[in-house]
């Protein structure tokens, strides 16, 4: 007889967030939009932000609330500059004036990639240049910290989890706009989560994510520089979306009640601490 019980979705009458209102930041990119279908799947009603900064921005919103309506699911979408407090804390208002309650909020957002970005030289930044990712990354972070905890107090209950980033594990001079802000988003879950758990019950958490098949992650390199890349992987291939939203999932659920204060890394093996 198996120690433990079956876990997986067929097998389980509860799913694994019933009753929980979740809030996906970057709902739009890759990963985003994974985990929003995730979560909505294991019973969460579903808050998708989108920046809305560009027209394909609000079309991939609506689509996605839209099929995940039609497929039977509660889901709305938010529209918020995250590098705007009052902004973020609007869209925070409007999730929980429709649902009651903000449940976790999962931060996805993120300065949108690029080749030019990656291959800058570190050491030649301006400040504007270090600022475009700290606003989003990081100081978005922060805002829907700041917008969400009360709500949670309420209920002496949340799980947020922000996403970090393998390489400010190691360091690395590649991108080092992007991996200063996600270091700033690993800082602030050391820093933060022991005043949220003991004051709001919130667990605040992080996901560093390593290599991750995106079309965002892709534009960074050549055909060569991938197979290059993916061939450091110890598990041999680059990690899905699908993976991190199983992650975030994890940090979300009861599952990880007695976590608080991590960064989990998901990257294949490549770092083992």
């Amino acid at each position: 007889m198996p120690s433990t019980s079956p876990t997986s979705s067929d097998m389980r009458s509860e799913k694994l967030l019933d009753g929980h209102v979740a809030l996906i930041g970057g709902g739009t990119s890759g990963m985003g939009e994974t985990a929003a279908w995730r979560f909505a799947r294991e019973g969460a009603k579903v808050a998708l932000h989108f920046s809305g900064s560009t027209p394909n921005s609000v079309a991939k919103a609506e689509r996605i609330v839209d099929e995940l309506t039609k497929s039977g699911f509660e889901a709305m979408s938010i529209r918020a500059d995250v590098t705007k407090y009052e902004d973020v804390k609007r869209a925070v208002d409007s999730v929980a004036a429709r649902w009651g309650k903000v449940t976790s909020v999962v931060d996805f957002a993120g300065l949108p990639s690029s080749l030019e970005f990656w291959q800058e030289d570190p050491l030649e930044l301006s400040d504007e240049a270090l600022l475009s990712a700290i606003g989003i990354d990081f100081i978005g972070s922060y805002h829907f910290i700041r917008a969400a905890k009360d709500y949670m107090k309420k209920e002496h209950y949340g799980k947020i989890v922000l996403i970090s980033s393998s390489p400010t594990i190691y360091g690395d001079d590649a991108g080092y706009r992007y991996i200063l802000a996600k270091d700033l988003n690993r800082m602030t879950v050391k820093s933060l989560a022991t005043k949220l758990i003991r004051e709001y019950g919130i667990a605040l958490n992080a996901i560093a994510p390593g290599t991750i098949d995106t079309p965002a992650n892709r534009v960074n390199y050549t055909e060569e520089g991938w197979k290059e890349l993916v061939g450091a992987i110890p598990i041999g291939r680059a990690g899905l979306p699908d993976e991190i939203a199983g992650v975030a999932l994890f940090l979300c659920s009861h599952l990880s009640d007695f976590v608080v204060g991590q960064t989990i890394i998901a990257d294949g093996g490549e770092i083992r601490q």
